[in-house]
């Protein structure tokens, strides 16, 4: 299967990717006409083949029993398939193309839903084998912002796809919620996780929530939603096995919502005993857990990533693996945002959630070098 591909991913993976803004997905959203809705189809046509080449290229490099491992082995072949198919399709020329096009993109997507997982499995089976000989946390990163990337661009088409199939034509929203609030998904979450943790531990901590609440922005809320579960399920978990082994009262975990000139920051803060200095250096890495260490937050998620809702499969996948931070923290970094994690022993945690409400910083891709993603986002990934 490989070698009748080989020559073609060799020349899309030389070429660049194309980053898009919130603010271009927004407008191919808007006032979509048939012209306008065929030219979508057809650039996501020319440019996943791309990204996944760079990423198959990347597989390609591996050392030999990375590759073998079976799970990873499966979702080199997804990549594969999903790149023969679409190099394969049919040019876009008309409507019944277009439809048949979304037919081929939405079997893509679900042919991805699982890819998570089977990483989560391979590299636990891989870690037990090289005992840490082969770092691949570079690879994971890279391989998850595509997959992230991928999945918003044919998702977002496919929403649009679907609503013109439905008679609307104006400000469809498609994966971007242009009144994204994330106060309300704080509370939403509080709601769902502190019921469970009633249910696991017979107690749970009270959010405290202050800030600007009424703060909006575009942004895709299931990716807030993912980012925001997996630290306060930190803050959950920390705090109660702090302080309901002693018979203490369980403090709050306190979420602040603010908003500045470019970003929106959401800080949650909690008592829950906070991480030693090479815990804190760890918390970063794929598959490190500290869910059997003392107190402090765990980075692997546990039986509280299990919430009620359509990406409760998503939740749960993160438990056991010590995915769930490190692919937090790629979420924030799609759209030009980040995590940063401050603790201090023997008291707690403050996690800081950064997104950038503008909505003009380019996809981060993860093919641009180190060196220009530490730079900031706002004069290098500006759109122009």
């Amino acid at each position: 299967m490989l070698p009748r591909s080989i020559h073609h991913i060799h020349r899309l993976a030389a070429r660049p990717i194309q980053p898009v803004t919130i603010q271009e997905l927004l407008s191919r959203s808007a006032a979509v006409t048939d012209r306008s809705h065929l030219q979508h189809a057809q650039w996501i046509r020319q440019e996943m083949p791309v990204r996944l080449a760079h990423r198959l290229s990347d597989y390609l490099q591996l050392p030999f029993v990375v590759v073998c491992n079976t799970r990873f082995n499966e979702v080199f072949r997804l990549f594969l398939h999903a790149f023969e198919t679409l190099v394969d399709s049919p040019e876009i020329k008309d409507e019944r193309d277009v439809e048949q096009f979304s037919v081929t993109l939405r079997g893509l997507v679900r042919s991805t839903d699982d890819m998570v997982h089977m990483l989560q499995e391979g590299y636990g089976e891989l870690q037990a084998l090289l005992d840490g000989l082969v770092d691949l946390d570079d690879f994971l990163n890279q391989i998850f912002f595509t997959r992230i990337g991928n999945r918003v661009l044919a998702e977002h088409f496919l929403t649009v796809h679907k609503a013109r199939a439905n008679g609307l034509s104006d400000n469809i929203i498609g994966v971007v919620d242009p009144r994204c609030r994330p106060a309300e998904q704080v509370q939403q979450l509080a709601k769902s996780l502190g019921e469970l943790c009633c249910d696991l531990y017979g107690d749970k901590p009270k959010v405290v929530l202050d800030g600007q609440l009424d703060t909006e922005l575009s942004f895709v809320p299931e990716h807030l939603s993912f980012m925001l579960q997996e630290i306060l399920k930190n803050a959950f978990r920390a705090t109660v096995e702090r302080h309901l082994p002693a018979r203490e009262a369980i403090p709050p975990v306190n979420v602040s919502v603010m908003k500045g000139s470019f970003d929106v920051t959401i800080k949650v803060s909690d008592r829950g005993g906070g991480m030693r200095q090479d815990q804190l250096e760890q918390i970063w890495r794929y598959g490190y857990t500290s869910t059997r260490e003392t107190t402090s937050p765990s980075t692997a998620g546990d039986d509280l990533s299990g919430l009620c809702g359509q990406d409760d499969r998503s939740f749960r996948q993160i438990a056991g693996y010590g995915f769930g931070l490190p692919l937090s923290r790629v979420y924030a970094q799609y759209f030009g945002g980040d995590i940063h994690v401050q603790s201090m022993r023997g008291y707690g945690t403050d996690v800081y959630l950064n997104i950038n409400h503008l909505g003009d910083v380019l996809e981060f891709t993860g093919d641009e070098s180190r060196e220009a993603k530490l730079q900031d986002p706002h004069t290098r990934f500006v759109a122009s």
